[in-house]
């Protein structure tokens, strides 16, 4: 009963958890276009912005790897039926 709890609130703890990473990810890019766009007028801050697009690429393929990865070991049964085990058996013999 103990485990079964925990592991609900270890599926809400991976989401909350990702959610305040995407965010600390984009407030701090926010953050230093935002001061350095105040510092300097025109050129100086289009590095940074190429940065945040790219920052928000490697964010997106991040998420998407951790997404599909969860979603394999969600959709995967722990337990082979008997039906299967034995056709296994038999391949193997």
């Amino acid at each position: 009963m103990f485990v079964g709890i925990l592991e609900i609130v270890l599926e809400f703890a991976k989401i909350v958890s990702f959610s305040f990473r995407l965010f600390g990810n984009i407030f701090a890019g926010e953050v230093v276009i935002f001061t350095v766009s105040g510092m300097f007028a025109f050129l100086f801050p289009l590095p940074f912005m190429v940065l945040e697009i790219i920052v928000g690429a490697v964010q997106a393929l991040v998420f998407s790897m951790l997404t599909m990865a969860f979603m394999v070991i969600f959709t995967t049964p722990h337990h082979q039926d008997e039906h299967s085990a034995k056709e296994k058996l038999a391949i193997a013999i």
